[in-house]
């Protein structure tokens, strides 16, 4: 679809009460960083104190967990089965981490004082995934051993090969090359195409429900990955199949998976794009804070003002419908208006938890979601300063901070995985080696513009 033409589909498309029609056929500029107001605090500090506390967590905490524990010098890549004092449970490594590793590494090299370091266990990063993850037929296998033996050949993961692509396109960047940036945009590419294609199934663990010979549906989380790693793509260069695969998955993320009687994104869709009978109101919420940001960074490219404040007055819709008042924390999941729902049985990898949800709500707390929520809230005040985004970061940031983070309990990692009461156990299987580390890399990045903005502002 040409740009035009798609822009006006979203011109005329409702969006639903108290949102704006996108009308963006004209670009305008985002608004600039907005001036603090004198006292402003976050999280109870400073955005220097803030910015300062996040740099001392990434430096001096996650990293050299990272470095003493996951890295591997030998072979290269990572190993996140971990317990949370850094214990190895064993050295398989999964295709997932080994791309967001590369991202992480390469990332820190771009914009974090380009430590030769950091490149060297990229490039080592992307030696092992290239020499052993990629198979004859073109695909990724999705587990290695950590000498490089396949453990488990491609099986229709797809997520895992966008972490490839997303890494070597950091990758190309840091080491300024430019065979792995068209090694990106090529992966990239095919992994569109495949998952357009109406034999495509989904194959993940969030609806076990759906059957591998049942008819095509596509989630909205794999619609994140199109525009995620094409905007990253696209900020470096154009490319013009690239920017028709970005413009699709804005159309499917703005207009088709919003569903405007709930005021939400439905996380998954049939092929044409109509609503699975049964999920019309199935929602996993921490997608629909993510998305969103990652729309922002799109918005942000374009110079789209009005794609941006509709990414953030949905972040915001969906927090409040998401937040739990009680406890604390974000649901996983609702299914609006469905109070007898029976949640598909759980158990997180590496717990003893057993979850059988009954309700709209699934009340299962993840470490990914809170990090979702505070790079999405600062985001937004950011430009804004509203009052709800800040209210918003502060709680999510003193979640993760008393519940999720182990610092209390003398231990340097995170939980991933947790009921609605933030019940502790006390051994893990699995560390995060992206989450974590990108909201401290963004934010922190944030916070320096905010900071800037004081500055040249007195």
């Amino acid at each position: 679809m040409k740009r035009r033409k798609f822009l006006g589909v979203l011109a005329t498309a409702s969006i639903g009460a108290g949102l704006p029609k996108l009308g963006i056929s004209e670009p305008t500029q985002p608004s600039p960083c907005t001036d603090l107001k004198h006292g402003t605090r976050l999280a109870g500090m400073t955005p220097r104190e803030l910015r300062d506390s996040l740099h001392s967590e990434l430096f001096g905490v996650v990293l050299p967990f990272w470095d003493k524990h996951g890295v591997d010098p030998e072979y290269g890549g990572v190993m996140c089965s971990l317990d949370y004092d850094g214990t190895l449970v064993n050295s398989e490594k999964l295709l997932w981490f080994q791309g967001r590793a590369l991202w992480v590494y390469s990332y820190l090299y771009n914009h974090f004082g380009q430590d030769p370091r950091h490149l060297e266990i990229a490039r080592k990063t992307r030696d092992f995934v290239l020499k052993y993850g990629k198979q004859e037929d073109g695909w990724w296998a999705e587990k290695l051993s950590r000498e490089g033996k396949v453990l488990k050949q491609f099986e229709g993961d797809i997520d895992g090969p966008f972490f490839i692509a997303e890494g070597l396109q950091e990758y190309a960047v840091a080491a300024k090359d430019q065979q792995a940036r068209e090694m990106a945009i090529e992966l990239f590419i095919k992994l569109c195409r495949y998952f357009n294609r109406p034999e495509y199934r989904y194959s993940g663990p969030d609806f076990p429900e759906l059957k591998p010979d049942g008819p095509c549906m596509r989630p909205q989380g794999t619609w994140m990955m199109n525009l995620s790693v094409g905007t990253e793509i696209l900020q470096h260069g154009k490319h013009p199949e690239v920017e028709e695969i970005v413009e699709r998955a804005l159309d499917a993320i703005i207009r088709r998976h919003y569903n405007p009687e709930i005021g939400l994104n439905t996380e998954m869709l049939n092929y044409d794009f109509t609503r699975p009978e049964g999920l019309e109101r199935k929602v996993r919420l921490g997608h629909g804070i993510e998305i969103f940001w990652m729309a922002m960074d799109e918005a942000d490219r374009r110079g789209d003002r009005a794609l941006w404040n509709t990414c953030a007055e949905r972040i915001h819709r969906a927090l409040d419908v998401a937040w739990d008042n009680v406890y604390g924390g974000m649901a996983q999941w609702v299914n609006v208006d469905q109070g007898g729902y029976q949640w598909p049985p759980e158990k997180p990898v590496g717990t003893n938890f057993d979850f059988r949800f009954v309700g709209e709500y699934n009340y299962m707390k993840t470490l990914w979601g809170m990090n979702e929520v505070m790079v999405a809230t600062l985001r937004v005040f950011e430009r804004t300063q509203a009052d709800w985004a800040a209210q918003y970061y502060a709680k999510a940031y003193q979640v993760l901070t008393d519940k999720f983070r182990l610092k209390k309990r003398g231990l340097p990692g995170y939980v991933l995985f947790t009921d609605r009461k933030f019940t502790f156990e006390p051994h893990a299987v699995r560390q995060d080696n992206y989450h974590p580390i990108r909201q401290l890399m963004l934010n922190i990045r944030t916070l320096d513009r905010i900071l800037e903005s004081e500055k040249t502002s007195s």
